[in-house]
């Protein structure tokens, strides 16, 4: 299997663990609930159907297989998901709760969030806005 194969696989794969606009930060064993407490893996997400379209230019695949996988996600933010993810009135998307990391510097010990990061984090305004442009091109 060629390697943009192999990105259509894993793109597939995750978008259908796609739930209330959402992908898991973690992938529990088999039988265990997902964990549905990140701001970016799912904008992350985006952005590498963005860049599986720029290398391969293949339209019909995203449209047949995740189009409406990505629409879900971008009204579930603009309407608000889990953890008060959600686009303000700025058009900044919002996230976070007190006792929750929802970014990369998702460190936790005990109750402790080591790195607290409610509000718009700059990187996650960065992806959003790459987020809004594939699917205004799309």
């Amino acid at each position: 299997m060629d390697t943009p194969e192999i990105a259509k696989s894993i793109l597939s794969e995750f978008a259908n663990h796609v739930d209330q606009g959402m992908l898991p930060n973690r992938f529990p064993d088999a039988g265990e609930t997902p964990e549905y407490n990140t701001v970016d893996a799912t904008l992350w997400f985006i952005e590498a159907v963005r860049s599986l379209l720029q290398y391969t230019n293949d339209y019909e695949f995203v449209r047949r297989n995740l189009h409406a996988v990505l629409s879900d996600i971008i009204d579930w933010h603009v309407r608000g998901t889990r953890y008060n993810i959600l686009v303000d009135d700025d058009g900044l998307l919002y996230s976070g709760e007190s006792g929750v990391q929802l970014t990369w510097m998702d460190a936790k010990v005990g109750d402790w969030v080591v790195t607290p990061r409610t509000g718009k984090a700059v990187e996650v305004q960065a992806l959003w806005y790459s987020a809004l442009r594939l699917m205004e091109h799309l």
